[in-house]
């Protein structure tokens, strides 16, 4: 408050509500607009300050913190997967990129993300946005100029976004004591999505892309060969 800027600035408390410090900012939110500390020490709010509140429920909220904010509910099932995606294309710099990925992700993500709720077991919670923030991660790191330049074909851009979708809507799936998820959710993978074709040994996950070729190449290859000397020591 003592910064003699006019600039708006804005004061983010994330995080669940306390029972006891949100009562001392009753004050803060009423028209006062005045802090009072413990040690009787007054803080104003500047009219260029603003509090947003970033909480999960309002479980610990009392009525009076309640009447004194502007409650914005968001509602994750309601808005959905679309508008994150939608905002992150528009952060590509490619054309290319931004008209092809938005297809492929009408294409792979509802089936996906249906097949998870209803089919398949993950090892620990995982919500949509995780799963698709995770999958914008690695189509950032596939989609490069030398993978895929400007211009190239769409099957190209098709190829490193199942490869991508894989890892993001099946990394989390495990092996318990009676079912292989992953060996169940590559089954359900080659039967659904025919247009990118894995080999058919082993799974879906045993398999990255080579970039000389675009092909799918084992994992196995990345593992330098091993020759054991004899006359080596093992240990210093």
């Amino acid at each position: 408050s003592n910064i003699p800027s006019e600039a708006p600035k804005w004061l983010v408390l994330d995080g669940d509500i306390d029972t006891m410090w949100i009562e001392s900012l009753n004050t803060v939110m009423d028209d006062n607009k005045v802090l009072t500390l413990a040690s009787n020490e007054r803080i104003a709010l500047q009219p260029s300050m603003r509090l947003i509140f970033e909480i999960a429920n309002l479980t610990y909220a009392s009525p009076a913190t309640v009447s004194r904010a502007g409650i914005l509910f968001v509602n994750p099932t309601d808005l959905g997967w679309s508008p994150f995606v939608a905002s992150w294309i528009e952060t590509l710099e490619s054309p290319g990129q931004k008209t092809n990925l938005m297809i492929l992700f009408e294409k792979y993500v509802p089936p996906c993300i249906e097949a998870l709720k209803m089919r398949f077991k993950t090892i620990t919670p995982m919500t949509e946005w995780s799963m698709i923030n995770t999958l914008c991660h690695l189509l950032e790191l596939l989609l490069t100029p030398e993978n895929t330049p400007e211009g190239c074909p769409k099957e190209d851009y098709e190829l490193y976004f199942a490869w991508a979708a894989v890892w993001a809507f099946g990394g989390q799936l495990f092996k318990d004591q009676l079912v292989d998820w992953r060996d169940e959710f590559s089954k359900w993978w080659a039967t659904e999505f025919k247009t990118v074709k894995f080999p058919t040994n082993g799974t879906v996950f045993d398999y990255f892309i080579r970039p000389e070729d675009k092909k799918f190449v084992s994992w196995t290859e990345m593992v330098p060969q091993f020759e054991f000397d004899p006359d080596l020591p093992l240990s210093a």
